[in-house]
């Protein structure tokens, strides 16, 4: 049966981790689930977590179209390193530079509950210590230096796999506070406008309407500020122009909210 692929940010139980005990038909119906879902979606690995499931199975489709079925597997053996770029279903979309093993020998059990040894060196070997990390709780993510791990979870934030070296993204949260200024700012001024069309007993409550705006304006702008810093931080490769978009951004909108503060004057105080 096909099952749908756990992705990010879920993450595994304490269940997880456990060696598979029970050869009985639920195990060899995770292995057939594992087999259907790989070939619905045109995938050559999965282990058992990521379709949900808590059992101790990696299964790998080989370049002959077979598939090697793997339950309880365990290193025994590891030489050499590498920095492989690796992908996987569970972070769709977006890549790392890893550090692995370059050869490794894992011991594990077929279905029938033999134990097997396998040599594995390339992607092979990438492969499995990848699939090995989700049955113990982990993700890649765990095998990133200092300097990947911050630019994954930017890859991470914004969903985007386009951030290399920690370059500048196009979209930052921040432009999110900065279409709430905006709209406060139309909202005020259609606002105002109102003056000529009420009744004067319900100016007192226009004016607590329009100081609330302003006082958001206000407290918007300061949160942008201190946040775009923050973010930008995260981006060593373009601080400069950030600082300069930044302190832009927050001029314009207190010049939003004097327009609106001179406006109210005239108006209504």
């Amino acid at each position: 049966m096909v099952k749908e692929i756990v992705t990010y940010p879920t993450t595994p139980s304490l269940e997880y981790g456990a060696n598979v005990r029970h050869f009985n038909d639920e195990m060899l119906a995770v292995i057939e689930d594992l087999k259907d879902t790989m070939q619905a979606n045109d995938l050559t690995a999965l282990a058992a977590f990521q379709i949900a499931s808590p059992l101790s199975i990696i299964v790998i489709k080989q370049d002959n179209g077979e598939f090697l079925e793997i339950i309880n597997p365990r290193i025994i053996k590891r030489e050499g390193s590498i920095n492989p770029t690796e992908i996987t279903a569970y972070f769709p979309g977006l890549s790392a530079k890893t550090k692995r093993y370059e050869k490794i020998k894992v011991m594990y059990e077929d279905k029938d509950q033999n134990q097997k040894f396998l040599d594995a060196d390339g992607d092979l070997a990438v492969t499995l210590q990848r699939k090995m990390d989700y049955l113990f709780g982990a993700n890649f993510r765990v095998r990133l230096d200092n300097e990947e791990k911050k630019l994954f979870d930017s890859k991470l934030e914004f969903g985007t796999d386009a951030i290399m070296k920690n370059d500048c993204p196009t979209v930052f949260k921040r432009d999110r506070l900065l279409r709430i200024l905006k709209v406060l700012f139309i909202i005020g001024f259609v606002s105002l406008g109102a003056k000529f069309f009420i009744d004067e007993s319900l100016l007192p409550v226009l004016k607590t309407a329009e100081n609330s705006i302003m006082l958001a304006m206000i407290t918007t702008s300061i949160i942008y500020f201190f946040y775009a810093q923050y973010e930008g931080k995260q981006y060593k490769h373009c601080t400069s122009c950030q600082i300069g978009n930044i302190i832009g951004s927050t001029a314009l909108s207190l010049v939003r909210l004097i327009v609106l503060f001179i406006a109210n004057y005239f108006l209504l105080w």
